[in-house]
């Protein structure tokens, strides 16, 4: 495979059954539930498993209880031989617990006795609605050095990815990068799943990030255009963009019949290892 592709699922909705029809196995991500949280995360991360999957699983520090809920999640992951971590602050309000954001539960994770292979954390090529653009900066220097690579954020502008890329190593953050793009997202599918679980995870999520009304205009050209747009970078070794991260909203089939097309095969991803 050319590139380096992962697939991004919800732990409600359908995602693990769908999986569970994949031809091969693949890298699958689960993001955490503002009302399951992060154990319905590693029990769907863990049936991936089982099936053969690479699984990566969101850990959301808002949604992190106390320490002794950490040590239970991690220890799970490592018995289900799940590999990868993505650290986020989650949307919790308040926090369930002492950890507010991502920074403040990386070093533990980092040092853990079941610390993950990879470690993964968020960058925000649009920036985030809620935390100024030098808050990002420093939040994502802080905790470069102890994670393992970048998924950025759901975008639909190549330009202000490249542009994002470019600043980022400018600040001496090295990290590979997977772009975060929209799957083949059916627009009455998503609306539908947005109820079902709650609009937590999808509605919300879009909203918080300016994209929802770039989602619902989505189709399979202009995914096609996002995609041909940015692939040229992938390799590069001025921006370490090593692949595709797809945000399915549960239509992982589609998504990854269409990225078989574009990217010849779509088999598991790795990163290359990383001094945590």
């Amino acid at each position: 495979m050319h590139d380096l592709v992962q697939f991004e699922i919800l732990p409600v909705g359908g995602g693990a059954d769908e999986a569970a029809e994949l031809p091969e196995h693949t890298r699958l991500t689960v993001t955490c539930s503002p009302r399951h949280g992060p154990d319905l995360t590693v029990e769907v991360a863990t049936r991936l498993r089982a099936l053969g999957h690479a699984a990566t699983v969101h850990l959301a520090a808002r949604m992190v209880r106390d320490r002794a809920h950490l040590d239970g999640l991690l220890a799970a992951m490592a018995h289900a031989g799940i590999d990868d971590a993505f650290l986020i602050a989650g949307d919790a309000t308040p926090p369930q617990g002492p950890y507010s954001s991502s920074v403040e539960l990386l070093p533990l994770v980092d040092q853990h006795v079941h610390r993950p292979h990879r470690i993964g954390i968020a960058g925000y090529p649009e920036g985030h609605p809620l935390i100024p653009a030098g808050e990002l900066a420093e939040a994502l220097e802080r905790k470069s050095g102890q994670a393992d690579y970048i998924t950025t954020q759901l975008c639909f502008d190549p330009g202000a990815l490249v542009a994002w890329a470019e600043a980022t190593r400018a600040a001496g953050i090295h990290l590979p990068v997977f772009v975060g793009l929209p799957g083949v997202v059916d627009r009455r599918r998503l609306l539908e799943i947005s109820v079902r679980v709650g609009v937590g995870p999808s509605l919300a999520f879009l909203r918080k990030q300016r994209s929802l009304r770039s989602l619902l205009r989505l189709s399979g050209y202009s995914l096609d255009r996002l995609h041909d747009a940015i692939e040229p970078h992938v390799g590069e070794s001025r921006l370490n963009i090593v692949g595709f991260h797809y945000y399915t909203f549960n239509q992982l089939l589609a998504t990854w019949r269409w990225a078989q097309e574009r990217h010849g095969e779509a088999g598991e991803s790795s990163v290359p290892d990383q001094a945590g």
